[in-house]
């Protein structure tokens, strides 16, 4: 006897389709927020790594703010530099300024600032930790060549670097002259109208001239304090806003950084409603991106431990 065979029915391909869509709608679904996800932990991790590495960049230069070799005899200026200025008597002048701030503004707070958007500003000036040899100097740039009781900045020429060491006879090390301005700009990429994403910039002197290199990222609030050494022993005593006399800046040990970071990209359906401390600023930016305050504390060390000598 012949067995019979026969397929699905209409209606049992109508249940098994519906059932497929149900499925396929369901892992999709799953795909998408599993994508979804992953994006936002991308987002949430890269403005916490720019966060932190813009304030590792900070930190590490205002640690070598003042260094300038063997010398240490460091006169202050009568008035704060032009930090815009570049040349030998300027820069020489400024070396007694190794910390120099100005308060957030609505328009930039000196010349030298192309793009600035508001936050405070920092200028850093040391000498290059690496010693440069006399043959190796660059006719545009800056150096400082120095012992425990002189200095020289000069330029690329090597004739100009004439002080010896102790012995009388071994020429003395000769460093570049490090300037780096801190600041924020309204963009990472600037090219044309640029990508809209607020940033950490430096300012920084090279081939006798101030260039702009951008640091970090999604840095939208830079917030600065000062901590000031009352009694000479090289521990702040007190922090303020901004220095208002040369006094207040030569007692300049410390400098305390807030930062605050945000994404690059806006999150769908968040609104930040959070209040951020910034020293002695609170801000309430609002808007769809995510943001997270970072702070610290930095011992300016060759400040510092003068004043305890």
């Amino acid at each position: 006897m012949a067995i019979r065979q026969s397929g699905f029915s209409l209606v049992e391909m109508m249940v098994a389709l519906t059932v497929s869509v149900v499925l396929l709608l369901g892992v999709s679904n799953v795909i998408i927020s599993s994508s979804q996800s992953y994006s936002e932990l991308t987002r949430n991790s890269q403005q916490l790594e720019n966060g932190r590495y813009a304030l590792q960049v900070l930190r590490d230069d205002i640690r070598h703010a003042g260094f300038y070799g063997e010398f240490s005899n460091l006169k202050v200026p009568a008035s704060m530099p032009n930090s815009c200025t570049l040349s030998v008597t300027a820069l020489e002048d400024a070396m007694g300024a190794p910390v120099q701030g100005y308060a957030a503004a609505g328009s930039a707070p000196i010349s030298c600032l192309p793009g600035y958007v508001g936050g405070d500003v920092l200028v850093i000036r040391r000498s290059s930790t690496q010693v440069t040899a006399a043959a190796s100097l660059n006719a545009s740039d800056y150096y400082i060549q120095t012992r425990s009781n002189e200095v020289l900045v000069g330029g690329g020429d090597a004739d100009e670097f004439t002080l010896k060491k102790k012995d009388g006879t071994t020429a003395a090390d000769i460093r570049k002259y490090v300037v780096h301005i801190y600041y924020l700009r309204g963009c990472s990429n600037c090219a044309g109208a640029g990508d809209g994403v607020p940033s950490l910039w430096r300012r920084e002197l090279k081939d006798g001239a101030l260039i702009s290199t951008p640091v970090a990222e999604g840095i939208e609030n830079l917030q600065l304090r000062y901590g000031l050494d009352d009694n000479d022993d090289g521990t702040p005593d007190r922090y303020i806003a901004l220095p208002n006399s040369m006094a207040e800046w030569e007692s300049v040990v410390a400098v305390e950084v807030n930062l605050l970071a945000r994404s690059a990209e806006a999150t769908a359906g968040f609104t930040d409603t959070k209040s951020y401390v910034l020293g002695d600023v609170n801000v309430t930016p609002g808007g769809s991106f995510k943001r997270h305050a970072f702070n610290a504390v930095v011992r300016a060390m060759n400040l510092s431990s003068r004043k305890e000598i």
